[in-house]
């Protein structure tokens, strides 16, 4: 009877070492020109449980939000711009989430035998064209990628900006410490994964600036620790990412949640950037907030297409909500609604416009 009892111990701790054997390498990287993931992606912040270190263990987020849908949408590196030139894995995403940018971008990257690399990024700030090359390149993971892997990178951009008429500068110094610090099987509307958790966490300090009278004059300062979550998956990448302002694990308060929810292909290896096909056709936008930079009120305007639900909401830096302006049924036309942030801090705030599966985002800046 004893030995019958080890023999099935020592069965169960071989299928845990071999649960935990999952790696990912460079051929599990996706990288197919006109490959596309949808999630359900959602920015409310909510409880849920994102589980602890270790494994194997299982997360199940089958269910939840549907009401937006975004997208990654792998490029033709070729046709990179020259300070990204040495890029051969691009994704255009409608989700940034970095370093302060949140309008869709482009991710610039680096994929090697032993390391994923991020070598720029491409979006835009107030309707302006901004890009960021990194030097030296921020990795995003080693290669192979197993449980236990960490690593570390020092950010620092010094990056100016124009806007209505004058010159910004944001300065950020950064350190993302990164591990893998789990493992197991994720359920995602998808479908289910083997799946190796990275965990980033984010110490950022992060300065804007104005050119005034010939000195640069600071209108915004943050700093703080942010955390990433994500889930990393052979063939698909991301099957399911979450970010959070707190270091719990287990049921945890977060900011940020995607679910892998399709793939597709689309014929996008020969088509500019500027042609790539949206989703659906614009029947929304934010037209203007005004003044925007400014000091006790601004006011946000908007265009409907037509009469539906709406969604008007405002969000810190990184990603709190610190006030909801509209909700509920609205009819066709131009809307405008005022805002005071009381009490609040100086500094970059983001307007989200939601109308059914659709967003649109604008930075304003508050002064005081």
């Amino acid at each position: 009877m004893r030995k019958g009892m080890i023999i099935f111990a020592a069965i169960l701790a071989l299928a845990a070492v071999g649960q935990a054997q999952i790696s990912i390498t460079a051929r599990d990287v996706p990288r197919t020109v006109g490959q596309q993931f949808r999630y359900f992606a959602q920015s409310d912040s909510i409880y849920v449980n994102i589980g602890n270190p270790g494994g194997p263990q299982t997360w199940d987020f089958t269910t939840g939000d549907t009401s937006f849908i975004g997208t990654d949408l792998y490029l033709n590196p070729a046709q990179s711009p020259p300070q990204f030139s040495r890029a051969n894995v691009v994704i255009q995403t409608d989700q940034m989430n970095l370093f302060g940018f949140t309008d869709p971008g482009i991710l610039y990257c680096g994929l090697g035998t032993s390391r994923f690399l991020l070598i720029g990024i491409a979006t835009t700030f107030q309707g302006a064209p901004v890009e960021v090359p990194f030097l030296p390149y921020i990795q995003q993971y080693p290669l192979p990628l197993r449980m236990g892997r960490t690593w570390s990178n020092p950010v620092s951009v010094d990056q100016q900006f124009s806007y209505a008429g004058d010159t910004y500068r944001l300065v950020l110094n950064a350190t993302i410490n990164s591990e893998v610090d789990a493992y197991g099987t994720v359920n995602v509307p998808l479908g289910s994964y083997e799946s190796l958790r990275i965990k980033n966490a984010v110490n950022y300090d992060a300065t804007i600036y104005i050119w005034l009278l010939f000195v640069w004059v600071p209108v915004y300062e943050q700093s703080g620790t942010t955390y990433n979550y994500d889930w990393r998956a052979a063939t698909v990448g991301t099957a399911l990412g979450i970010t959070t302002n707190s270091a719990a694990q287990g049921v945890t308060y977060i900011n940020g949640l995607r679910r892998l929810m399709g793939t597709s292909n689309l014929d996008a290896g020969g088509l500019p950037v500027a042609m790539l096909p949206t989703a659906e056709p614009e029947s929304f936008d934010i037209l203007s907030s005004y003044p925007n930079p400014f000091n006790g009120q601004t006011t946000i305007q908007y265009n409907l297409n037509e009469a539906t639900e709406v969604d008007l909401r405002i969000f810190d830096l990184i990603g709190r909500q610190v006030a909801q302006l509209e909700e509920g049924y609205q009819e066709a036309g131009t809307h405008e609604i005022g805002w005071q942030p009381g009490d609040l801090s100086a500094g970059l705030y983001f307007v989200r416009l939601k109308m059914g599966s659709q967003m649109r985002q604008q930075v304003m800046i508050y002064l005081k």
